[in-house]
């Protein structure tokens, strides 16, 4: 979500940005940094913009070898697509998707950047000897307008429980309820099971965000929602329900449910591939990895895959819920968007099985 301001001696001058006056100030990729962007921000959209101007943040997603070196192969995958094309990074961050698609023969790229860390992208981009094909622009990409047609729109634009393909599986970890709640039932030979209440409380009123493994997963998982980012509409992520059904694989003790996502990359051509709707989860799921099995570029952040910086999104429960091998366990989740804050997801699951129920709703902050 930044670029750079162009002054007179850059090549690319005359194609200078134009940013609406609520935009603020751009910055040029070949000059020195220029002020924060000016435009009027809601509270919720500052304080995220704000967040992605501290360097950690990016360390731990550049770090993520799974996530950049997926973004890099896609983007010589399509080479083609992007060769002798103008090009528009939307939340370009450091810059780094802006450099790999400049380095694939983009004609110019317009790396665009909400939070400060623009003014460092343009650093980037000048270290790297790039000024003459990326444009650095402070602004949100709606107050942003350039003067000539892009070709391609490129973003790293996922978050926690990010939808593409999203999934949702019946999880156990008894060692997290364990090191959570049954801690506190003796603590150096002290019982301070008083407290147990209030960590099983804390443990599950809000999503973690944390790894576990293949092993944590006692079902093959559900699809919850299949999008096609090229033919989505914004209507389709206000509201998303989705029934499951699904069977332990063991006899555990189900300590809640967790989410993951999957990612394909695509060209236009491929895009239109949708999968029926009579699929059953687990046909959707051997589709894809047969896809996958070719030239396909697949980022996943399933369990039993490497780990990733979005690792997995769990519920917990207050107690768990004793299954055995085979047992049913069906029900329903909503995700949807809060009125509260539209950056904020509500969660509402349900879950049965042979005879108990539980209701779940918390929210994704």
């Amino acid at each position: 979500m930044l670029p750079s301001h162009l002054n007179g001696h850059s090549p690319l001058a005359g194609r200078r940005p134009r940013l609406s006056s609520a935009a603020g100030q751009s910055l040029a990729a070949g000059a020195g940094a220029g002020a924060g962007a000016a435009f009027p921000l809601a509270e919720h959209d500052r304080i995220y913009f704000q967040s992605y101007s501290h360097i950690g943040i990016h360390e731990a997603m550049i770090k993520d070898r799974v996530r950049t070196d997926a973004y890099r192969t896609a983007i010589m995958h399509h080479q083609k697509f992007i060769e002798g094309k103008v090009v528009m990074d939307v939340g370009c961050g450091t810059g780094i998707l802006s450099v790999f698609c400049a380095r694939a023969g983009a004609k110019r790229v317009y790396a665009v950047e909400a939070s400060e860390i623009a003014t460092q992208a343009c650093e980037i981009v000048k270290a790297n000897n790039l000024t003459d094909k990326v444009v650095v622009i402070h602004g949100r990409v709606e107050d942003v307008a350039v003067e000539e047609k892009v070709d391609v729109i490129i973003s790293e634009w996922m978050g926690y429980m990010l939808l593409y393909e999203l999934f949702i599986a019946p999880i156990t970890n008894p060692e997290r309820y364990e090191g959570s709640v049954d801690f506190w039932c003796d603590v150096y030979g002290i019982n301070m099971s008083a407290l147990v209440p209030l960590a099983k409380k804390l443990t599950s009123e809000e999503p973690s965000i944390e790894t576990i493994g293949g092993e944590n997963v006692l079902s093959w998982p559900s699809v919850v929602k299949h999008i096609n980012c090229y033919t989505f509409t914004t209507e389709e992520f206000k509201s998303i329900t989705a029934k499951y059904k699904v069977s332990s694989m063991m006899l555990a003790p189900v300590h809640g449910f967790g989410f993951w996502f999957e990612v394909e990359f695509n060209g236009p051509a491929e895009s239109s591939h949708n999968f029926p709707s009579n699929l059953n989860p687990l046909d959707i799921i051997q589709k894809k990895r047969r896809r996958g099995s070719d030239d396909t570029v697949i980022l996943s952040t399933a369990p039993e895959d490497e780990p990733t910086h979005w690792q997995q999104t769990i519920l917990y429960f207050p107690d768990p819920i004793e299954v055995k091998q085979d047992q049913v366990i069906e029900g329903s989740v909503t995700v949807s968007q809060s009125e509260e804050n539209p950056r904020f997801l509500n969660i509402h699951l349900e879950c049965s099985t042979e005879g108990q129920t539980l209701l779940k709703d918390c929210a994704m902050r």
